[in-house]
């Protein structure tokens, strides 16, 4: 079976389950702190490890989930080690969240900037990106020092790049073109 379907089925019967039992916003949180927590070198060498036991890995990530974690999350991390299918716990988690984020309407906005933004600039974004209801965007913020100035906006699968890195790249590619570089 495809690996990727393995994830996604997984994450869709949470989901129906979380509607079912309203209580999506709870899972929803307990799978961002599971995606967080997966993209972890520790975390995925425990996940990973077939030399500690089945029921210690679990055991580790319903730890460190927390106290605050729903029940249906805290059942979802059973059922996914029972079945010998922890490896797919972050995929299932990332999955989950694109669900819920689909059902609500949320757009996912990730800026990257060479600084970090303030809060106000941020609402000041939302509201250019959706004038209706500026709480459907979930901003992702990442520091890039890289790009020198400027932003990279990704919204969704939309990406503008007015970053000081890119515009040097194209200067130093229409100048080579033109023949004055080496």
């Amino acid at each position: 079976m495809n690996t990727a379907r393995i994830a996604v089925r997984y994450a869709k019967a949470l989901f129906d389950l979380a509607l079912e039992k309203n209580s999506v916003n709870g899972v929803y949180r307990d799978m961002r702190n599971i995606s967080l927590l997966c993209a972890m070198d520790e975390v995925k060498s425990v996940i990973s490890n077939p030399v500690i036991p089945l029921r210690k890995r679990k055991d580790a990530i319903i730890a460190l989930t927390g106290d605050g974690a729903d029940k249906l999350t805290i059942n979802f991390i059973e059922l996914i080690f029972s079945n010998r299918r922890g490896e797919y716990l972050a995929s299932a988690a990332r999955n989950f969240m694109d669900l819920t984020r689909r059902h609500r309407g949320i757009r996912q906005v990730t800026l990257t900037t060479a600084v970090p933004v303030s809060g106000e600039m941020k609402k000041e974004m939302a509201a250019l990106l959706d004038d209706r209801d500026p709480d459907t965007i979930e901003f992702n913020e990442q520091i890039d020092g890289s790009i020198i100035g400027g932003f990279i906006l990704r919204v969704d699968d939309s990406y503008i790049d007015a970053s000081v890195r890119n515009r040097l790249n194209r200067f130093r590619k229409e100048f080579s073109l033109a023949g004055y570089a080496e």
